[in-house]
């Protein structure tokens, strides 16, 4: 049996891709610059392994995950807005958040590099998940941080994925 090796983090144009063919719509992913992290005001994901260990997370800010639940199922750009505007994240796009970051465990579970396998385990909104979670989006190393813009109008803002 071929040795599992560590959780490599997803580089940006593998989320655009994901993103692009979920979304249905262009999707653009740039780099933060370095020092520079995602504010958590959304929500976030979190990956475990068979042991259920927390292994990454994913965590978004609230124009992030408005935009890309709002995209998923084509919710009209003005209850985006108002939901942004609102400072509120509603069922509907929370769902569909929560639904693109089960897809996107499938960016941790390369089988070329024969990483070990996590799955999407659950979705948090800021501020209401466990602190052990709440410790590892102040990590620095091993994560990425970006910038999302959905067209069409859905907007977007950060993107954090941290490595535990």
């Amino acid at each position: 049996m071929l040795e599992s090796q560590k959780l490599i983090v997803p580089r940006p144009d593998d989320l655009e891709d994901l993103l692009l063919a979920l979304l249905g719509r262009k999707v653009e992913v740039k780099r933060m610059k370095p020092g520079d992290k995602v504010l958590h005001s959304g929500g976030v994901g979190t990956y475990r392994d068979a042991g259920e260990n927390l292994r990454a997370i994913i965590y978004a800010e609230l124009e992030t995950v408005n935009g890309c639940g709002g995209a998923l199922s084509m919710i009209p750009v003005g209850g985006v807005e108002d939901a942004n505007e609102e400072r509120e994240i509603t069922a509907t796009m929370k769902d569909n958040f929560r639904e693109i970051l089960n897809i996107m465990a499938g960016l941790f579970n390369d089988k070329r590099h024969r990483a070990e396998h996590v799955r999407f385990k659950d979705f948090y909104l800021a501020d209401s998940e466990p602190s052990e979670i709440g410790s590892l989006i102040q990590k620095s190393g091993d994560r990425l941080d970006v910038t999302v813009t959905i067209a069409g109008g859905y907007g977007g803002k950060g993107l954090g994925v941290v490595l535990a």
